[in-house]
């Protein structure tokens, strides 16, 4: 049985970009041979996000500025609410602070997470030690992955690494 992994991407700069073009390459032999099925149904910048459009497979727009619609995280959590997603991984592959103060509230509502924003480092250690601790306790993972700056290319497949291991638990589980 294939195990679909809803992945909600924050932040489609070159790194976002970078993961999506690895898993779209992917996606054939990771049906096949892993029985893992990576989709986006949602994908978002620092103030506009992309929603899967219904009976639409891989729809997301291309121009943020026609198509985008701005959000708010809870918009994000209403979503995949609405639209029954599971097996979420949220992916942080933004440098912005203030949305790092808002992963205890995806973990909360049923995200495992996977960041390799690097404003973490500057929050004291019980931050993480926390989150860690809230994920663990709903069954959840978190990764936050140190990576040196300027290679969206390693950064992207560090990412792709993170989701797999997150989608292989997954389905060990069903």
């Amino acid at each position: 049985m294939t195990q679909r992994i809803n992945i909600v991407l924050f932040g489609i700069g070159k790194t976002g970009s970078a993961l999506i073009n690895k898993a779209v390459k992917s996606r054939k032999d990771l049906v096949i041979d892993e029985q893992i099925d990576l989709r986006f149904p949602v994908i978002t910048n620092s103030s506009v996000a992309f929603f899967e459009k219904e009976g639409a497979k891989y729809s997301w727009e291309a121009n943020f500025i026609q198509f985008g619609i701005p959000f708010k995280l809870e918009d994000v959590v209403e979503y995949v609410q609405a639209n029954k997603l599971s097996n979420l991984v949220a992916v942080d592959a933004t440098g912005n602070a203030d949305f790092v103060r808002q992963y205890a509230g995806l973990v909360k509502s049923g995200f495992n997470l996977v960041s390799i924003n690097e404003t973490l480092n500057s929050l004291h250690p019980d931050f993480e030690t926390e989150l860690l601790r809230t994920a663990f306790n709903r069954g959840l993972d978190y990764n936050f992955i140190n990576l040196p700056k300027g290679n969206d290319a390693s950064a992207a497949n560090e990412l792709f690494e993170a989701i797999l291991a997150i989608a292989q638990k997954r389905k060990a589980v069903a």
